[in-house]
């Protein structure tokens, strides 16, 4: 693979021993913000070099760059309900907060958090400078699997309408429940997320589940 013009691409393991060698030299910074934009361009991810370099920007503040930290606020966001989003969060230097694109990025992030994707899906479309977020290879399809990790580690069925407020459209549902081979209910109300058998205790009407149910989950995720 190669890399953005006017860099050669850098492994993990690379990139590993430069941040050995270099640890906390601002001479380095280039060479890793080059290794983010990789990482975006060719859907790549290496956390740990990301997270050093929001390291070196707390140490050498007038090198911080907002663009290339919303980078990777973004890469961690698309890993989410993984914790690497937060741990960037507490790395990012406070003055980086109100800049765009991290603005944005911040409170897209949240309303993901709390699992209010009506608003999440209408912003994205509606915000000029969501930008940055649509154009991140692989971002739409890292939400939809946010979006379904939570779901499935909390239900085994959830009904087809439920599903498509959350995704956007039917027609996502549709298109997730032939990729991930999921079964329909026999009125086709309902996709059966996990074939396990379903406990005895299991509560009836998990098709009644709500949105601000499924939000309480996702913390405990983290």
């Amino acid at each position: 693979a190669m890399a953005a013009k006017g860099s050669s691409p850098l492994t993990p393991p690379e990139a590993r021993a430069l941040i050995d060698k270099h640890l906390y030299d601002a001479s380095i910074i280039p060479t890793l913000e080059n290794y983010v934009h990789q990482q975006c361009k060719e859907n790549l991810y290496d956390y740990d070099a990301n997270r050093h370099l929001l390291k070196l920007y707390k140490f050498h503040p007038s090198e911080a760059s907002a663009a290339v930290a919303g980078k990777v606020l973004i890469k961690a966001m698309m890993h989410l309900p993984a914790s690497d989003y937060v741990c960037c969060l507490y790395l990012l230097p406070l003055p980086l907060h109100n800049e765009e694109p991290i603005r944005t990025i911040l409170r897209m992030a949240n309303l993901l958090e709390t699992f209010q994707m009506k608003k999440f899906w209408k912003e994205l479309e509606d915000q000029k400078s969501c930008k940055a977020l649509l154009d991140t290879p692989g971002f739409i399809a890292a939400v939809e699997k946010c979006i379904i990790t939570i779901v499935k580690s909390t239900y085994f069925d959830i009904s087809v309408s439920t599903l498509a407020d959350l995704l956007r459209k039917k027609e996502d549902v549709m298109r997730l429940q032939k990729e991930n081979g999921w079964e329909m209910s026999k009125d086709g109300k309902m996709v059966i997320l996990s074939k396990k058998k379903m406990m005895s205790t299991r509560v009836e009407g998990s098709q009644k589940i709500t949105l601000q149910q499924v939000s309480k989950v996702l913390p405990l995720l983290q």
